[in-house]
């Protein structure tokens, strides 16, 4: 409907410079400082988890409404410094677009929130709604916008969907009781604020090490926005749409997988960690290869079948099927850093972590500043793949994985590359041909692992278990270890004396 025009590339802007203040601290302050220190305090002291989540929820409720005035009062400087590229009109639209977004930062902070309070007693429903819902709030937006012509519309498509979340979630988590300790039973201690500063005191500990984390991660999304509007605002408009395809995907499996990981992780001893990745790793690589492989080679005809019409225009599908090309590159890396990232926030090494991240953010934005002049477009995708491989390795290192991983790839490379050469010789134009490009680099590819016998036995074999497995009632839970129980009980010891005073 809007091409890929200045309507796409001011909403592209307003968003971002609406989620990067957001993630400087919920990003890792979530998912690597709140869950690991929620789901242990469930186990050994609920009514410290209660107080985790209050003070939290606090927390996170007075910083994002003080954002939200910050961001309204600053939004012309804010909105410049991230579009350098960007005419006086455009940068105007954009601006009035992040006054519309900056209304939901409270409701998407909250709301994750929430979804980890869920995942704690294993509940992905909270997670996988998120997705959904904001399709349909883009979708409806888009509509609107396009019918009305009030182009500040396409912001609504993210501040009424997250409203809407927010207002479900606290009924699920009311509705759920998933707040409530020893089976809906609330024991209230002497002092609930001595809890609650016990519990920021751990969730502090935790959290020091990822400080710099959320600085060169959003500092790597800035550059690249800055740089997309530097090579012009159709460049920065067909990041929206090829980012759209890869995202997409992700979300389906990287979000997931890392952050259920997280929490499984979180209870494993640690002579399990290893055993447990090794199970983890190999499906991850067996699906996500063959669709690196297929959106690379299928790059032009992918992005032909769902955009070229309207006033998406040739020009806009050169653009955006080069950056497509880029991105895929790495989907397979990006998948398996982000999950071994998470696992290694959930075995408390935040440190490692945040030397994984900060290299892979770092790494992808100087990519993009030394090369924009010379690859064009091209550069926005392939930066973006280089720090996912960057993530990887080191990620891989610090879990002493590596080499697991490197046997799993040497064994998989042919496969790979017969794959990528039976879809190349069918990819074109039209969902014919790229139907089958995409059927052909499948059955190529569950061929190979079919006769590969370490691939069919850690995948196939795997997949065949859990289906078995179905019907069968599971085995008694027995003793399960407690993790840390130490670390919580030191600590409660250390603070005896504030509570009694």
């Amino acid at each position: 409907m809007f091409g890929v025009g200045r309507a796409v590339g001011a909403n592209r802007v307003a968003l971002t410079a609406t989620m990067v203040p957001i993630n400087f601290f919920t990003a890792d302050a979530l998912t690597a400082g709140f869950l690991p220190l929620y789901v242990r305090y469930r186990q050994d002291d609920p009514p410290m988890a209660l107080a985790l989540y209050r003070a939290v929820w606090t927390l996170l409720t007075v910083l994002s409404l003080g954002l939200v005035i910050a961001l309204q009062l600053a939004r012309g400087f804010w909105t410049d410094l991230l579009g350098p590229g960007l005419d006086d009109s455009t940068a105007s639209l954009a601006a009035s677009m992040l006054s519309v977004a900056a209304l939901g930062v409270p409701f998407y902070v909250l709301y994750s929130l929430y979804t980890l309070v869920a995942l704690a007693q294993d509940d992905v429903r909270l997670i996988n709604l998120r997705a959904s819902v904001q399709s349909i709030g883009l979708i409806s937006a888009t509509v609107a916008a396009y019918f009305t012509g009030d182009l500040v519309m396409l912001a609504w498509g993210f501040t009424a969907p997250y409203a809407a979340l927010w207002c479900w979630g606290a009924y699920w988590i009311r509705r759920k009781q998933y707040l409530n300790d020893m089976g809906g039973e609330r024991r209230r201690r002497t002092s609930d604020r001595a809890h609650q500063k016990i519990a920021l005191s751990m969730f502090w500990r935790r959290l020091r090490p990822l400080l710099l984390i959320p600085v060169l991660l959003q500092g790597s999304i800035s550059v690249e926005r800055a740089v997309g509007s530097l090579l012009g605002i159709e460049v920065v408009a067909a990041t929206e749409y090829s980012r759209f395809v890869v995202d997409s995907l992700m979300a389906l499996i990287a979000a997931p997988l890392g952050l259920a990981g997280l929490a499984a992780f979180s209870r494993m001893r640690s002579d399990e960690i290893y055993d447990g990745l090794k199970r983890m790793i190999a499906p991850i690589l067996l699906v996500t290869v063959p669709l690196s492989i297929a959106l690379c080679v299928n790059s032009r005809g992918i992005i032909t079948v769902l955009y070229a019409r309207g006033e998406f225009d040739e020009h806009a599908v050169d653009v955006s099927s080069i950056m497509l090309l880029g991105f895929s590159l790495g989907i397979w890396a990006h998948v398996l850093g982000h999950t071994l990232v998470k696992v290694l926030n959930a075995r408390g090494d935040n440190k490692r972590a945040a030397i994984a991240n900060g290299l892979s953010f770092g790494i992808a934005a100087t990519v993009n500043l030394v090369m924009w002049r010379y690859w064009g477009p091209f550069t926005l995708g392939l930066a973006s793949a280089i720090g996912g491989v960057v993530m990887f390795v080191g990620a891989a290192l610090s879990l002493r994985i590596m080499r697991h991983c490197l046997g799993l790839m040497a064994v998989a490379a042919p496969g790979a590359l017969g794959a990528a050469a039976a879809g190349w010789l069918l990819a074109d134009d039209g969902l014919l041909r790229l139907a089958a490009s995409c059927s052909v680099i499948g059955l190529v590819w569950l061929a190979y692992v079919m006769l590969v016998p370490n691939l069919r036995s850690a995948f196939i074999s795997g997949v065949w278990s859990k289906v078995a497995s179905r019907g069968r009632k599971p085995p008694p839970v027995v003793d399960a270890p407690v993790v840390d129980a130490p670390l919580v009980r030191s600590e409660v010891a250390r603070h005896r004396g504030t509570w009694r005073s």
